[in-house]
């Protein structure tokens, strides 16, 4: 019982943080100015997210594709590998339950994104720069991590999107030891997330382009 309750406080004292800064975004997001503004910006010709198209992207990301195994299998063999938490203990044995923890941890994550998102009217896709200078296409996939689109094609901070990525980790840590702390272990595996995410929003500007290159060849 005691246990249950220290878990229920943890999760709500994240969704507190969580809301106080999606407050805090949306106000300051509702003050953009044209520098925010991304590379060739869809907006002339934008068309926003269907609830179909979200239900399929939230699907796709978070369960559909090969990608989404990998992450949740990668990152729990780290765990593993790394013995964190140490309490769980060592061994092959132990490997399901990292992998069930991560696989909750993207899943929430996920969740809180598409949901976020579908309530903000945030775009979750990702749309390559239409531009062709290789800087100005490295500086849009770099920027997708913190900026997309509203309903009508405008860049705007991507609440949804950092929600997902900080609000899965800080969560994790409910059925952690209580020495792994939402603002410390969670936030730090939430910088960690939002750099891998940088990295592949650049393999899905660029990869195109590299799959053309080699194909041809």
């Amino acid at each position: 019982m005691e246990m249950n309750l220290k878990v229920r406080h943890r999760i709500l004292a994240v969704l507190t943080v969580l809301i106080l800064c999606s407050r805090c975004l949306a106000t300051h997001g509702q003050t953009r100015t044209e520098a925010w503004e991304l590379p060739d910006s869809p907006a002339s010709h934008y068309a926003p997210m269907t609830p179909h198209e979200r239900w399929d992207d939230y699907v796709h990301d978070n369960f559909a594709q090969p990608g989404a195994f990998f992450r949740t299998f990668f990152s729990a063999l780290g765990d593993q590998t790394g013995n964190v938490p140490a309490k769980w203990g060592e061994g092959a044995d132990k490997f399901p339950i990292h992998f069930g923890s991560e696989l909750a941890r993207f899943t929430i994550g996920g969740s809180i994104k598409s949901a976020t998102a579908a309530a903000l009217q945030e775009d979750t896709r990702y749309h390559a720069c239409a531009c062709r200078n290789p800087v100005r296409r490295t500086f849009h996939a770099m920027s997708r991590t913190v900026l997309t689109y509203d309903r009508n094609g405008k860049t705007t901070v991507d609440i949804a999107g950092l929600a997902g990525l900080y609000s899965g980790p800080m969560i994790m840590t409910a059925w952690y030891p209580n020495n792994y702390t939402a603002l410390g272990y969670g936030v730090r595996q939430g910088n960690i997330a939002a750099a891998i995410n940088t990295g592949i929003d650049l393999i899905r500007e660029f990869g195109p382009d590299l799959k053309r290159t080699f194909t041809h060849r």
